[in-house]
């Protein structure tokens, strides 16, 4: 099984958090860029499912080349390999054409499963995993508070303002996981020196 976690560089939610007035966008110069805590989860969803069976492990980012420090952090904990889209016509693109290029570079990568994060810790939007799923004419899970992967399907608990729903969707699909899910593990001296020999394409 193929595994695509989408990754994201944001900066760090316990540091001070400005709008440039210029661009009206997050100030990221100056600041601590970190991987997103949610998209630690989504790593260590997919790092169980490679520990329990042999699944593979992709990280995907799209963002400026200060990222691939942040894939290289993913690649320490497990992951197999990293893809980094970087353009620098791409910086400020809105949630609509995100979308759109990652869905393009999954396309050409081939999965079984995307796993994201429900949202990010600076835009907040809540929406690529059901966007990247139009987009890439797949089923979709989102806001899952558990994960169970199997070799056909992926399922979870998804909880609502009117009670805790199970779902359930056939492969290929994409998810979104909470904050309920386990905290990312940490990089090991084997997994630093293995992630040295890791591709980041």
């Amino acid at each position: 099984m193929k595994i695509i976690v989408l990754v994201k560089q944001v900066p760090d939610t316990y540091g001070d958090r400005q709008l440039d007035e210029t661009t009206r966008r997050i100030e990221r110069t100056g600041v601590d860029l970190v991987i997103d805590e949610i998209t630690e989860r989504a790593i260590e969803v997919a790092l169980t499912e490679k520990d329990a069976h042999d699944a593979e492990v992709v990280l995907m980012s799209m963002g400026p080349a200060s990222a691939a420090e942040m894939l290289r952090k993913g690649l320490t904990i497990g992951a197999d390999s990293a893809i980094h889209i970087v353009d620098d016509a791409l910086v400020g693109s809105d949630m609509l054409r995100t979308s759109a290029v990652l869905a393009a570079a999954l396309r050409r990568e081939g999965f079984d499963l995307i796993i994201c994060g429900n949202e990010s810790t600076d835009g907040r939007g809540g929406s690529m995993a059901a966007m990247l799923a139009e987009q890439l004419d797949v089923p979709h899970a989102t806001y899952l508070n558990t994960v169970e992967i199997s070799i056909s399907a992926v399922a979870g608990e998804r909880a609502g303002e009117h009670g805790t729903r199970f779902v359930r969707a056939l492969l290929p699909a994409v998810i979104s996981v909470t904050e309920h899910n386990a905290e990312a593990r940490f990089a090991s001296f084997k997994g630093l020196m293995r992630a040295k020999k890791k591709p980041i394409h």
